[in-house]
């Protein structure tokens, strides 16, 4: 079994987390991979938050405005009713070749289960707080066995 590091992890926990927050499937898993690569990119959060606004100062120059409040609760901008991060939007297909072709479908299976179990027993006040989700679900667990 290949070893699982943080950002198959994070991605999976995003998805719960947004599924408990009431998104579909499919935009609950762009919202994961999308989440995952944010905190690839951006590790600290008030950085990420003034280059968020450059950035969607940038793209409403093209004529493409981005969409701040869809995603507000992950802090993350939307491009054309997707997750944006990094230059691209993010679909429910880039969460799945980053856990399922990556890892198959048995490792998925377990990393997607550690996830769902932790986002289970956490208060709804903490998934809606995303440095609250942060310290309190992700800090402690990211480096749990799967």
């Amino acid at each position: 079994m290949p070893e699982v590091g943080r950002f198959p992890k994070m991605a999976a926990l995003q998805k719960f987390r947004a599924l408990a927050l009431g998104y579909p499937v499919e935009e609950a898993e762009a919202i994961g991979i999308a989440q995952a690569t944010k905190y690839a990119i951006f590790k600290n959060l008030h950085v990420y938050g003034r280059r968020r606004r450059r950035e969607a100062a940038a793209w409403a120059r093209r004529g493409r405005p981005l969409d701040l409040e869809k995603y507000a609760t992950f802090q993350l901008a939307a491009l054309d009713g997707r997750p944006f991060v990094g230059g691209r939007t993010f679909s429910a297909e880039d969460y799945r070749r980053a856990l399922f072709l990556r890892y198959g479908e048995e490792t998925a299976r377990r990393i997607e289960a550690w996830a769902e179990d932790l986002v289970k027993a956490t208060p709804r006040e903490v998934l809606e707080d995303e440095r609250k989700f942060f310290r309190y679900v992700w800090l402690p667990h990211r480096d749990d066995p799967v």
